[in-house]
């Protein structure tokens, strides 16, 4: 049996039961958001909120789940992973009903920050039951190629989900739905799970809780800056300077207490390593590179004109992208017949692939389906490079330093850099389109033979129409500004994609002449409990 006792099951609960519960476990975990960018339109819309509020609460979660990780290793000898699970579920029930019940963004944050704080130490036993699952040989890379993608595909329909509910009926729905999991998922922990005597003790005084709320302080900061300047103007705006201002202020003061502390929060020693740092760099490109998914976002809800639903549902085409990269990796790292450049040169090429079928494909009379294909080259350069770089940060770290990989990993791949990313696409997109905006009104007038002929279709259809000849100006007028709007708009996304071919392009190369490894064939790390 070996590795299948890792599961805290009843003597009568045979071990296909105890992964089937493990599953039902860790859907409603990672489903449940404090909130859903998805239908962030429909959910601000209901609580009076800008986006911006959303997406701050959204980043929040995974901010929580960052903070998390370095404190497992001390919670985790005084409890059971019965007692985590349960605990844990139960408060999750109760955070999920304050979001779907509050209209105030501020405690809908707070509770974001907590869903994402209780879900890591979750997600970190569920990692430790399903890694046999996975991996018999206890292969890091065969398990992320499972694992990644399974993560990644719940996260997209999440919001799929989210934003059928919102359309359909109400947005509070997707809370309690998951509230419903999550009864269904205490039950069966209950139930087939085995209770194990331990004295439970928190170690309070051996926590750095000083560091802790530093840390939620600078990340949730950083959040704030990046998610708010575009509204409140950035530097004109005294909180967005102060922000600014406090972060490398508080960062250094966290480091320092890092530094001299007997007992540390984080131990600083994993950035030593130029691995670390390499494969840190090459996934808070990616994801920037990911971030870009909201530029298709505003292509389909402006220029297509499609609902919400149908905007999310576009995301169902990263799954066979995730699967085929999953697939690929897998074969790669058990054959090892090409150096590990090449993979990434691959990876990359993904993203190449992407931005030049959008570059050169979009314009103001698109059809939906034409971003399928780009979708999916998408999702194959994401997963590759996550699975890579995953694998590659972990060579030849000691593993006491597997939880502090995990906490800067996914600091730089889910808080940081798609915050960064979707702030400097949507700043640069409004800046963009008010730009091409005015260069193409320059010429809106009856001297432009197109213009003029735009404008004289739309006055006699208005005027067919039954209404008013002053009325007809006025639509006619509307309809060719309307136009111009569009064209902007996607010249302005082609700009931004432009750009970023270019640099997905000069990257690929250098990447591919990268000698991250001096020899052909490496030694693959085993799991450990950064696995998330």
């Amino acid at each position: 049996m070996g590795k299948k006792h890792d599961i805290p099951l009843r003597k009568w609960v045979p071990y296909w039961m105890g992964i089937v519960i493990t599953f039902v476990v860790m859907i409603p975990v990672m489903l449940l958001n404090g909130t859903y960018t998805g239908s962030s339109v429909d959910i601000s819309s209901s609580l009076g909120v800008l986006t911006e509020d959303i997406s701050m609460a959204f980043f929040a979660t995974t901010a929580g789940m960052v903070v998390a990780y370095p404190l497992y290793s001390k919670v985790r000898p005084i409890t059971t992973t019965k007692t985590i699970i349960l605990s844990n579920l139960t408060l999750q029930i109760l955070l999920a009903f304050i979001c779907g019940r509050t209209a105030h963004i501020e405690l809908l944050t707070l509770c974001s920050f907590f869903i994402g704080f209780l879900r890591a130490f979750v997600i970190i036993e569920i990692v430790k039951i399903l890694k046999p699952f996975f991996s018999k040989r206890d292969i890091r890379s065969e398990f992320y190629a499972f694992f990644y993608p399974l993560v990644f595909c719940l996260n997209q329909i999440s919001m799929i989900v989210t934003a059928a509910l919102a359309y359909h009926y109400q947005w509070q729905y997707m809370y309690y739905l998951i509230i419903g999991l999550l009864l269904v998922a205490i039950i069966l922990v209950l139930v087939c799970f085995r209770f194990g005597k331990r004295q439970i003790k928190i170690p309070l005084k051996d926590i750095d809780w000083i560091s802790v709320v530093m840390i939620s302080v600078l990340l949730l900061t950083i959040i704030y800056v990046v998610t708010y300047g575009k509204i409140r103007d950035w530097f004109d705006d005294p909180t967005i300077l102060a922000g600014s201002l406090f972060i490398p202020v508080l960062g250094w003061f966290f480091i320092r207490r890092q530094r001299k502390h007997e007992n540390p929060y984080l131990n600083l020693g994993g950035l030593l390593g130029h691995k670390p740092i390499i494969a840190y760099f090459f996934m808070a490109i990616t994801a920037v590179f990911n971030a870009s998914g909201l530029l298709l976002s505003q292509y389909s809800t402006t220029v297509l004109r499609i609902d919400s639903v149908q905007t999310n549902e576009l995301t169902l085409w990263l799954f066979p992208g995730y699967l085929i990269s999953a697939a690929i990796c897998y074969w790669w790292f058990n054959a090892q017949i090409w150096r590990f450049r090449v993979l990434i040169f691959w990876g990359m090429a993904c993203f190449v692939a992407y931005f030049s079928l959008l570059y050169f494909g979009l314009t103001p009379d698109g059809t939906y389906e034409f971003l399928y294909l780009p979708m999916i080259f998408r999702g194959m350069g994401a997963m590759i490079l996550f699975i890579a770089f995953g694998v590659f940060a972990a060579e030849g770290l000691h593993p006491r330093l597997t939880l502090v990989n995990a906490f800067f990993m996914i600091t730089v791949r889910g808080v940081l850099s798609p915050a960064i990313g979707s702030s400097f696409f949507s700043n640069m997109l409004y800046r963009f389109q008010q730009k091409n905006l005015m260069i193409l009104s320059e010429g809106l007038d009856m001297q432009n033979p197109l213009s003029a002929s735009r404008y004289s279709q739309s006055l006699n259809s208005a005027l067919a129409q039954g209404h008013p000849l002053t009325e007809a100006h006025q639509l006619a007028t509307q309809a060719l500004y309307n136009s111009t709007q569009i064209q902007a708009l996607v010249v302005s996304i082609k700009q931004l994609i432009g750009y970023m071919l270019i640099a997905a392009i000069v990257i690929m190369v250098i990447s591919r002449f990268t000698p991250f490894h001096k020899t052909l064939k490496v030694a693959v790390p085993r799991t450990g409990e950064d696995m998330v």
